[in-house]
């Protein structure tokens, strides 16, 4: 699923394991068993639709202390319809040994899983599915964490999402967030999980210049602290397997394709002849840093270089959706630009917002065919009024007061026209 909200403490209650005193023998045909040892799966919770992280299992012992196959087990859930098991019905193998994987309904609240074994009373488990809304699975920079898009997400009525809570260290960090599903055309938006749950970035398509991209990708320069990833698809109820990493990256600002930035960032790079570039006859060589800003906001920005003299201007993203059917994108409007700030030759633009907007940074020199080293900073002040409402109760709150909000409607950000 994607888009975006807040990083939440979702208090889930334990599943706890064990032979029920209740339940009734479970007496048939076939080998018995006299206990079971190695109950597993306890402790977990889901949101509606959802798989559990571990399948179910324990092992079935004879009376002599032994593995005990064939033994037949029934898996079953109360309330009725709770869960969905694979298998329902199954035999232990070799090893005594029984599991199910647990796929989750489309009810929320606590459940209770019991296994029938023959020979003994049922093995119960319990388990709590919750609101997928209020969900944020746990991913960390460096894994890989497989996915579905499906009935039972969260949904703004139009789209599903999957909700990911991210926690980076001290420090700033240089981020790829990438997500891949083949043929599906997946969307990946980034929030910060402190309430009001800023919207940070998002992504459509990873190669911006190549019609049909399909897989998505955020590059950001991000500090500290806990953030949100959604995962959703670009299709109105589409459906699909994905995968979604987050990985380190390098520092460089990647040229012609955007990196997003947050108040308070830094980044060294240079400005050199394989970045982007314009149709001059003698080129301009520039790199692009993206960035939202709040109505009423302020946006400073300044890059500062001693081998080159720099030259930044600024462009708002204009939404030509509805003007471009068939190639829907965002263009850029151009907003101010500056070589030269009061006390030398570094960049610096200063800009009030009076829209919430996108906006793009480019990051070049004031000569044709000038290249060198540059030091970016980038901060955001002046707390605006909310531009949508963000009640204090909590991310599942927000979301459901603000289904899509700020979702860019486009295909992607293609072209960086000029």
């Amino acid at each position: 699923m994607k888009l975006r909200g807040r990083f939440v403490g979702v208090a889930l209650a334990g599943v706890v394991a064990g032979l029920a005193a209740c339940g009734g023998d479970s007496t048939g045909v076939g080998p018995t068993a006299a206990s079971v040892t190695g109950v597993a799966g306890d402790n977990q919770s889901a949101p509606t639709g959802a798989t559990l992280s571990f399948p179910l299992s324990f092992i079935a012992l004879n009376s002599s202390g032994q593995p005990a196959r064939g033994v037949h087990v029934t898996w079953s859930v109360s309330p009725a319809g709770g869960v969905s098991f694979n298998p329902a019905t199954e035999t232990t193998d070799a090893s005594g040994a029984a599991s199910t994987t647990v796929t989750a309904g489309l009810a929320v609240g606590n459940i209770a899983i019991s296994a029938a074994v023959t020979g003994i009373s049922n093995v119960v488990y319990h388990a709590t599915i919750v609101d997928p809304c209020s969900y944020l699975a746990p991913l960390a920079v460096g894994e890989t964490v497989n996915g579905a898009l499906a009935r039972g997400d969260c949904s703004d009525g139009v789209r599903s999402f999957d909700f990911y809570g991210l926690s980076l260290p001290s420090g700033q960090q240089n981020i790829r967030i990438s997500m891949h599903a083949g043929a599906n055309d997946t969307y990946l938006l980034l929030w910060s999980a402190i309430s009001p749950f800023p919207f940070i970035a998002f992504n459509d398509d990873s190669i911006l210049t190549r019609a049909g991209a399909r897989n998505s990708q955020i590059d950001i320069v991000l500090p500290s602290g806990n953030y949100i990833v959604g995962a959703t698809s670009f299709d109105p109820f589409d459906s699909f397997l994905y995968s979604v990493a987050p990985t380190l990256r390098s520092t460089s600002m990647s040229g012609c394709r955007e990196v997003w930035v947050m108040k308070g960032v830094s980044a060294t790079d240079d400005i050199s002849t394989t970045d982007c570039r314009d149709s001059s006859a003698t080129p301009h060589y520039y790199d692009v840093a993206r960035i939202f800003v709040d109505s009423g906001q302020v946006l400073s920005v300044s890059e500062q270089s001693t081998a080159m003299n720099p030259l930044l201007t600024l462009y708002t993203l204009i939404d030509t959706l509805a003007a471009d059917t068939t190639n829907p994108s965002y263009v850029r409007q151009f907003v101010k630009s500056n070589d030269d700030s009061s006390t030398n030759t570094n960049a610096f633009i200063r800009f009030s917002t009076d829209t919430s907007n996108y906006y793009d940074i480019i990051i070049g020199t004031s000569t044709g065919g000038a290249t060198g080293a540059y030091t970016l900073s980038v901060d955001v002040t002046a707390a605006p009024s909310p531009p949508f409402r963000t009640p204090a109760s909590g991310w599942r709150e927000w979301w459901r007061a603000n289904p899509g909000a700020l979702l860019p409607r486009s295909r992607g950000l293609r072209g960086h026209k000029l």
